[in-house]
């Protein structure tokens, strides 16, 4: 249960839009747009969970993260997002918020990520479109030679830090 105080500092200082403002301090316009970063993982299969697994993001080269970011955007411009790869950082685009909170990657890694997935009235949709994007994913040319070559996939991505300016 949140003390008095835990539960004063949420009303009254909503969270800062961290993804919005390394958006704009990379030189970029965020616009009326609600941002999140995007950070592409490797989720582990448990015996009757997942595990976010390390490191977060996950190191891709240009050209994947390339491939990877075409075949998001194509896939989700109908819903109005759209995946940005900017100096080895994801960003989401959102036209409006998706009325979730979130958790940094970090505090999941190695954890069943069922204590760490969105929460909030949007929460329902956010799960359908993650179910959506890591079936995209899971056959992707991009993952197939990654796997290849024993490096892991990206089977997921972990959106968080979001707001707007």
């Amino acid at each position: 249960m949140l003390s008095m105080l835990a539960f004063l500092k949420k009303i009254f200082q909503p969270a800062l839009p961290h993804a919005a403002l390394a958006w704009q301090q990379a030189g970029n316009a965020p616009d009326n747009a609600y941002w999140l970063y995007a950070a592409p993982v490797h989720l582990v299969l448990q015996r009757d969970s997942f595990n976010l697994a390390g490191p977060v993001p996950l190191v891709l080269d240009l050209e994947e993260a390339e491939a990877l970011t075409r075949t998001l955007n194509t896939h989700f411009a109908a819903d109005g997002m759209q995946f940005f790869w900017h100096q080895q950082q994801w960003f989401l685009r959102l036209a409006h918020s998706p009325n979730i909170e979130t958790v940094h990657p970090q505090k999941a890694i190695n954890h069943d990520i069922n204590a760490f997935l969105p929460t909030g009235k949007g929460a329902g949709a956010w799960a359908s479109f993650q179910n959506e994007l890591q079936m995209l994913l899971f056959e992707h040319p991009v993952n197939t030679a990654r796997e290849k070559k024993r490096l892991p996939v990206v089977n997921s991505i972990w959106c968080f830090g979001g707001g707007q300016l």
